[in-house]
């Protein structure tokens, strides 16, 4: 396995603030390495060091000779009125390339085929949704056949099924790539190493191979232990401060030693606590208190709810109930009318057909996609106390600055414009805002866009504690199965229709079940004498072993699924020492569940055949 680049003492500043120093690492040959860590950590930073595109203020990046690299930005950005084939062909001419060679001329065909973009070729790339520009950005990437691909964020602006594509895409190539991205479930499927920046570590980075499970798991003891080091270190500090002020009877020379001894104690605990110390952003929705005895207050209902827009339908016949109790998400790709469908629920939008009722009094908080409630010439201060220099929670008023530094934000942060900020710390002062509108319901578009994992963690944890109702759009599928108790996604692609799902892997195990039993009606059709006048037809023999497989299948996977869920909370709770014969087991059930899925569409095909 050939090393392709390595990293070397690397540091660099932003303003006055060190984002990293000292950082040594290497990119072998195969590797998928996800790069993670805090919003502001200087990930996209280090990206675009590793690119050549900046230099480091320290340190080197040493190259394999003949290293080709390619950058994928996380905003895609094309020349003014391109077509699809210019733009994929310019990632090739980057790379040195001349397009007229015939075998570079074959490598773009092979490119635009692969990515599915040989019929848009002349379509203009402006033109095109967010899924199928990145999809382009890709193929550009792909175009200059690079050694290693560097990826900032690649799932922005895709919907589920483009994020899976490209999850399936990433798997299966051969490709050397860094990649950083927030979405722990595209994590966890596309990458075999991970490479977290925290101050916190002696060299300012972890890097483990392994899945992101294994690496949490690890980074958990790592961490543990630092905390046990800076606790007996500390009590060893302790008692040589209490022998120093005694005046212990000792040769002088003793003495001294212990006091120089003491100095470098005192040194490194201060080191451990400042490793071990992260602050929390602290988040708690307020809403008004769920009486358990009661039966749940239906907030909004709709019957047979139609809407159009222009001569296009987005939803038809939609009957939902949202009680103070729900937590529901939708899953659609983009364009769909997700964000449509909420403005139409919470009366903003008129409905084309059907009617809504909402529960007197009623009102929402809503946390728009576009963050459109942030004034971005105005100071993150002025975003949350437009009038003065405190905010009122419940029938509390504390001052503003204060109540911004449980988002994280420094005082010299909250007086910064808020375009002045990052994505992520405006999701966070948008957040913030949210907080000072309690509600019975929370209606939340895409709010877990640039936020970190312990962000996301976070704000998971404020909405298991919230006691008032959830309607969530998230990209973010693990997020959105933590959060959401029920799944209504539309049918399918472009479809009006949606359909109700426990949970979002079912509706993904649903995706793969149609998907299968497509490819086998596709297989069927195109076998000798099944088609149209192509001769007698011959049908199929199944079994009556077969015929009761099939009949029975479904109530073996509820009981499969019901085992699984009985797995996972015993691993959950499983001590230490059992956790990872625990999870084993969960993974191994999981694996049966898909197998029973499978055989379950391979039956119905070979039936409905």
């Amino acid at each position: 396995m050939g090393v392709l680049l390595t990293a070397r003492e690397l540091e660099k500043s932003f303003a006055s603030r060190v984002l990293f120093r000292g950082l040594n690492f290497g990119v072998t040959s195969g590797a998928r390495i996800g790069l993670i860590g805090a919003n502001g950590a200087g990930k996209s930073t280090l990206l675009r060091i590793l690119a050549g595109q900046i230099p480091p203020d320290a340190g080197e990046v040493i190259r394999q000779r003949g290293l080709r690299v390619a950058m994928m930005e996380q905003e895609a950005r094309f020349a003014p009125g391109a077509s699809v084939e210019s733009a994929v062909q310019q990632g090739a001419v980057d790379l040195g390339d001349d397009v007229y060679d015939p075998d570079v001329h074959k490598r773009i065909e092979v490119v635009l085929s692969r990515l599915k973009l040989a019929d848009l070729r002349d379509h203009s790339v402006d033109s095109l949704s967010g899924g199928w520009r990145r999809r382009v950005q890709l193929g550009a990437a792909l175009a200059g056949a690079p050694d290693l691909l560097l990826m900032d964020e690649p799932t922005n602006h895709l919907d589920t099924e483009s994020i899976l594509w490209l999850e399936d895409f990433l798997s299966s190539s051969s490709l050397s790539i860094v990649l950083i991205s927030h979405d722990r479930l595209f994590l966890a499927r596309t990458a075999n190493f991970i490479l977290e920046l925290d101050s916190r570590y002696e060299n300012g980075l972890l890097m483990m191979q392994g899945e992101l499970s294994e690496f949490l798991e690890r980074k958990a003891e790592r961490l543990a232990g630092l905390s046990e080091r800076e606790r007996r270190r500390a009590n060893l500090l302790r008692r040589e401060t209490e022998w120093l002020r005694r005046g212990a009877k000792a040769r002088q020379t003793k003495q001294r030693a212990r006091q120089e001894q003491a100095a470098e104690l005192a040194d490194e605990v201060a080191q451990l606590k400042r490793l071990n110390r992260r602050q929390r952003m602290q988040l708690k929705f307020g809403s008004a208190q769920i009486d358990e005895d009661r039966a749940p207050e239906k907030l909004i209902v709709a019957e047979q709810l139609g809407i159009s827009r222009g001569d296009r339908e987005l939803v038809r016949g939609l009957d939902l109930i949202i009680n103070s109790r729900s937590r529901i998400g939708l899953l659609g790709p983009n364009g769909c009318g997700k964000s449509t469908l909420i403005r139409v629920l919470l009366g903003e939008l008129p409905a084309t057909t059907g009617k809504i009722k909402w529960a007197e009094r009623f009102r929402a908080t809503h946390f728009e996609q576009g963050r459109d409630t942030l004034n971005l010439n105005l100071s993150a201060i002025r975003n949350v106390a437009p009038d003065g220099d405190s905010v009122v929670i419940g029938d509390k008023s504390i001052n503003a600055k204060a109540y911004l530094s449980k988002f994280l934000f420094t005082p010299e942060q909250a007086v910064l414009p808020a375009q002045q900020l990052s994505g992520g710390e405006r999701a966070r002062l948008r957040l913030a805002q949210t907080l000072l509108e309690p509600s019975p319901l929370l209606v939340l578009d895409e709010p877990t866009n640039d936020l970190d994992f312990e962000t996301l963690e976070v704000l998971e944890e404020a909405l298991e504690d919230f006691q008032g109702a959830v309607l969530l759009v998230s990209h973010d599928r693990a997020f959105l199965d933590a959060v959401c108790d029920e799944i209504w996604a539309f049918a399918t692609p472009m479809a009006p229709q949606l359909v109700r799902y426990a949970s979002y892997f079912q509706w993904e195990l649903a995706r793969e079940l149609t998907l299968t039993a497509a490819s086998h009606e596709l297989a069927s059709a195109d076998r000798p004498g099944s088609r149209e006048g192509a001769g007698p037809q011959t049908k199929s023999k199944v079994s009556y072993k077969d015929k009761f497989e099939f009949e029975n299948m479904e109530s073996k996977i509820q009981s499969a699924e019901s085992e699984l869920q009985a797995l996972t909370q015993a691993a959950e709770a499983a001590p230490p020492t059992k956790s990872a014969e625990a999870w084993q087991k969960v993974e191994k059930a999981q694996a049966e569940i898909e197998k029973l899925y499978a055989r379950w569409a391979e039956l119905e095909a070979r039936i409905k055949s």
